[in-house]
């Protein structure tokens, strides 16, 4: 007669798989993600867990691609993760960008900030800033504030701060007394053209009422006069425009 003994085993080695395979699916932990900054976004494998900071997150054991994504800068680290059953998984990442940060405050604020463009008024801050050495200019509205200008590095990942205190100019500066001049020099050359195109349409129609031969070259002389007096404000009122725009514009 059979012994019942290895029937008896073999029935006891299969629910042991059968035992070991259920654990084993059921084999979980929890997983803990900070970072700084934080709101970074937490991927494990193909699945999104939340933003950072996740606390206790549970998972089950296994091996993972961990992906950490920073939305603000558009960049991301992936790194392998083992999760073993009941063992919490703790991981603690400094997330570096690669655009650096610029801040600008002023005193008054509402100044412009320039890099080759306008970035914008201050008070500014502009995350999207590529590494490298820049010549900041910053403007204050009108003529009342000098600019000031500074050079500063700024790193991949980090922020350069700019406080700046702007200066009020001379009012009676070599810049200004020049546009007072070149000003009024467009407004005088223009008041003259307008008055002498007077003089000309007025001697214009006396000639043409003037019957007597002798009064005609007196006042040919006095519009032959009259004109060039004409072109000559036209001509003065125009160059020191110009040259006021120029002024402005340097």
């Amino acid at each position: 007669m059979r012994s019942p003994q290895p029937v008896y085993l073999t029935s006891l080695l299969f629910f042991a798989a059968i035992a070991g395979i259920i654990v084993s699916a059921s084999a979980e932990s929890t997983l803990t993600v900070k970072t700084d900054p934080e709101g970074i976004e937490v991927w494990l494998g193909d699945k999104f867990l939340g933003q950072a900071p996740i606390i206790e997150k549970k998972v089950k054991a296994g091996r993972y691609i961990l992906k950490l994504v920073d939305p603000a800068q558009h960049s991301s680290t992936t790194e392998e993760l083992l999760i073993q059953d009941g063992e919490p998984a703790v991981i603690e990442r400094t997330i570096t960008g690669k655009f650096g940060s610029l801040k600008v405050n002023s005193n008054p604020d509402g100044a412009d900030v320039y890099i080759a463009t306008e970035l914008g008024k201050t008070p500014l801050t502009n995350d999207f800033m590529n590494p490298g050495k820049y010549r900041i200019e910053i403007r204050a509205p009108g003529s009342r504030y000098k600019t000031a200008v500074t050079e500063v590095t700024i790193p991949k990942g980090e922020t350069v701060t700019i406080d700046t205190k702007l200066n009020k100019g001379n009012f009676f500066s070599t810049r200004n007394i020049v546009s007072f001049a070149l000003l009024a020099g467009a407004a005088g050359g223009a008041t003259w053209g307008i008055i002498e195109q007077g003089h000309c349409r007025m001697y214009q129609e006396w000639l043409k009422k003037t019957t007597i031969a002798i009064n005609k070259p007196p006042l040919q002389e006095k519009l032959d006069g009259a004109s060039l007096g004409r072109t000559l404000g036209l001509v003065l009122g125009s160059t020191c425009l110009l040259g006021l725009e120029l002024v402005v514009l340097f």
